[in-house]
């Protein structure tokens, strides 16, 4: 500092500098006391878009998954991809952005993908109202609680909203939202829809734009016919137009169309409208595709189109059935004198089904799904059981006149005593009592064991209403007797002893059916099939059937089957076997002991096949049961 008289002092204009720095550093704060009250200002600015837009989208969501719950016991659940996820009104929402940084004034779009909704009679309410714990009226009450009256009152929306599904019948719904756009107390939201029609393949993709207004509860989506689709009016409803293109066909397995036959267009088939039958279960494959979505005024004219589909054909299905084999069932049922009966042959090379024939004609369709007691032909059953736990042709048993199990007592039709008698033997003569013998020596699963690999689960074999085989667990000694000669609880239709017989001549059981291929198969130990083989040759060289007049080599058994109690019992007639590459089974309702009406009635077949055909009986009656079809019927 400069020396002065006084001493060393601070020059004046030093002190002018330090008084501008001080107020530098004041006008700097007070510059940064804006900038920041600013800057919080705008992020709250950010902040409250941000949660205004997430409350405009949590409210567009939760009207599109009521929407789709109109008249539904209870609306699905939402789950909107975005971000972390998460569930309209219960969305946490997303961090602020800092300050300095911009934040997003929309929300990023969200997918919202609804569940199918049931066909028409497919849920109960009482299942639907599991869902989520809500009752009927859901749908209705979501969608009063979101929307408010716009060109129309909420109640008007919502049957619009139900007629569209109902006569468009929706089965599955998406919808993805676009960025909500405010404007003071008003918002709109975009949003695509992919709605699937039942009988389409390919969705209806449109694009969709919601309104909503901003009231002392919140957001609420503005009742608009529009929103529903751009193109909906006051006066309009939706509507559908068939297909143009036509319906595909089934077919036999040469390619001839099974409509042709009058018993598989009734009992096989089914009809169109309402689908039954095969035409229920391939009606996706044999429906025409295409068609359009129109809107209608009141008189009915189409105003619109919003969408078409493109015409195509429905598919040709070849089955398995045989004409040539179904008609000589039809023509070899009706040699027999009894009203009522079946027939069903089998491909022993593939499992497929040759024919299914009932008689009378048109009739009831016992053939597949009748359900009857298999009697003696079961046996194949119990012989393969005990062939595969150690015996064989040679073993010997008792074929005495009464035979107890589980304190019951047992006996042959009309007492019959054959004395001892080989495996072999007892099986081609069908002895009760020996048979009954042998069950109760064998391991306690054993007969069940062997009927499960003949398919007798009680698993229908076809996608149509159909019967296969039921073995219930016997529960003692008198049942396992029972179920030994297909008595008891033991259960089966034509159709899946045609299949035990064809596996005997093939190996493998195999599940029948008419269309692709076996669901199920069930090889059959190797070492047992000579045996097997012998035993249902011997059946009809010099067994019960010997007196039949078969044509060529053929195998079989025959059956005799008590439905009911009687002195004596009424019996159905049973007689299953194959020839070559075709199995087969034949009932006879009431029609006494197998080798006297069933078994005729396949020798007619295989004749009919080999274009033989015997004449048909020149009377229908309900011949009476033989006078010695005895209470334990012999087959």
């Amino acid at each position: 500092m400069p020396l002065t008289p006084g001493g060393f002092t601070a020059m004046p204009g030093r002190r002018r500098r330090g008084s501008r720095r001080g107020v530098a550093l004041a006008a700097a704060l007070v510059v940064l006391l804006g900038a920041g009250a600013g800057g919080g200002y705008l992020w709250k600015v950010q902040r409250d878009d941000a949660a205004a837009d997430r409350a405009v989208r949590d409210a567009a969501l939760a009207y599109l998954a009521a929407w789709r719950s109109i008249d539904k016991s209870a609306p699905p659940p939402v789950t909107p991809n975005v971000g972390g996820g998460g569930v309209p009104g219960r969305d946490t929402p997303a961090p602020p952005s800092p300050p300095g940084q911009p934040a997003t004034s929309s929300v990023a779009p969200a997918s919202l993908v609804l569940p199918a909704a049931a066909a028409p009679g497919a849920n109960p309410p009482e299942e639907d109202a599991t869902r989520g714990g809500q009752g009927p009226g859901a749908g209705q009450a979501a969608i009063t609680a979101v929307t408010v009256p716009g060109d129309v009152d909420v109640p008007t929306l919502i049957a619009a909203m139900a007629d569209m599904r109902d006569r468009l019948r929706l089965t599955d719904a998406a919808f993805t939202l676009g960025d909500a756009h405010r404007a003071g107390t008003t918002a709109t939201v975009p949003y695509t829809a992919a709605l699937r029609l039942a009988g389409e393949a390919a969705p209806w993709p449109y694009s969709g734009k919601l309104s909503l207004a901003k009231t002392a509860a919140g957001w609420k989506v503005q009742a608009l016919l529009g929103s529903v689709h751009p193109q909906l009016a006051p006066g309009l409803h939706f509507d559908r137009t068939g297909s143009t293109a036509r319906r595909g066909e089934l077919l036999d397995r040469a390619g001839q169309p099974l409509a042709t036959d009058p018993e598989l267009a009734g009992n096989l088939l089914g009809q169109v409208s309402p689908p039954t039958g095969l035409q229920r279960a391939y009606d996706d494959r044999l429906a025409a595709s295409g068609g359009q979505v129109v809107l209608r005024d009141a008189r009915g004219a189409v105003a619109a189109t919003p969408y078409s589909w493109t015409m195509a054909n429905g598919d040709k299905i070849r089955t398995t059935v045989d004409l040539g084999v179904q008609r000589a069932a039809e023509q070899a049922l009706a040699t027999s004198r009894w009203p009522a009966g079946a027939l069903v042959a089998i491909d022993v090379r593939t499992g497929g089904i040759l024919a299914a024939a009932n008689h009378p004609l048109n009739g009831y369709g016992r053939a597949l799904r009748g359900t009857y007691p298999p009697g003696s032909t079961f046996k194949i059953v119990t012989a393969t059981a005990a062939l595969m736990n150690g015996r064989d042709r040679n073993t010997m048993l008792d074929c005495s006149e009464t035979a107890s199990a589980g304190g019951r007592n047992f006996s042959n039709a009309e007492n019959e005593k054959l004395g001892p008698e080989t495996l072999r033997d007892a099986f081609a003569r069908s002895c009760n009592t020996a048979f009954i013998n042998l069950a109760g020596s064998l391991p306690p699963e054993a007969l069940a064991q062997a009927a499960r690999l003949y398919g007798f689960d009680g698993t229908p074999p076809l996608p149509i209403a159909s019967v296969g085989g039921i073995f219930p667990t016997p529960k003692d000694a008198a049942e396992t007797a029972s179920a030994s000669i297909g008595q008891g609880r033991v259960a089966a239709s034509p159709m899946q002893m045609a299949s035990v017989a064809a596996a005997v001549a093939s190996g493998t059981w195999r599940a029948p059916f008419v269309v692709g291929g076996p669901t199920r198969t069930n090889q059959l130990p190797p070492k047992i099939l000579p045996d097997l083989r012998a035993f249902m040759r011997g059946v009809v060289t010099d067994g019960t059937a010997a007196g039949v007049p078969f044509p060529g080599e053929v195998f079989g058994k025959t059956g005799t089957a008590e439905y009911t109690d009687g002195n004596p019992p009424p019996t159905h007639a049973w007689f299953v076997g194959y020839r070559g590459p075709v199995a087969f089974a034949v009932l006879i309702e009431n029609g006494g002991f197998g080798a006297e009406s069933a078994a005729p009635v396949a020798a007619a077949f295989l004749s009919a096949l080999d274009g033989n055909l015997p004449a048909p009986a020149t009377t229908s009656s309900t011949s009476p049961a033989p006078a010695d079809a005895a209470a334990a019927p012999r087959g």
